[in-house]
């Protein structure tokens, strides 16, 4: 069993639905349209750092790693899938870079994205004048 993260520069405007498809969209193998940043670049340096990606791993070593399978990398995005039993550890870890670059998260076992600790907005249409009590 693992838990998945997903880690998205930081869009002006973004929503939950938005980064829901981006997300869907990579773990479908096509990469999401995401804007790049150097937040992005500096978190994902900072996690190799300390938690090497599987794929880079001896045989000895992926025992030991927190991941259950490589990293899915785009230039605005990652994806990581930990095992459950380090998930604790690993997200303590990941809300310390998390203070240190400002990225979207999103979680897809609870179906929310998130700035810090402030959810984005989901999306939603303008609604015209008159369906206003819709």
């Amino acid at each position: 069993m693992s838990h998945d993260l997903g880690f998205f520069s930081i869009k002006q405007g973004a929503t939950t639905a938005e980064v829901r498809a981006a997300y869907l969209s990579s773990c479908e193998g096509a990469p999401p349209s995401w804007p790049q940043s150097e937040a992005l670049k500096s978190f994902i340096s900072a996690l190799e750092n300390e938690y090497p990606c599987i794929d880079t791993l001896s045989d000895e070593e992926v025992d030991d790693s927190p991941w259950s399978c490589g990293f899915d990398k785009g230039e605005g995005h990652i994806i990581v899938s930990m095992v459950f039993s380090r998930a604790s550890e690993v997200g303590n870890f990941l809300w310390s870079l998390l203070e240190q670059h400002e990225l979207i998260v999103f979680d897809p076992q609870a179906d929310k994205a998130y700035i810090g600790n402030n959810e984005l907005p989901e999306n939603q249409e303008t609604k015209k004048w008159w369906q206003f009590w819709k």
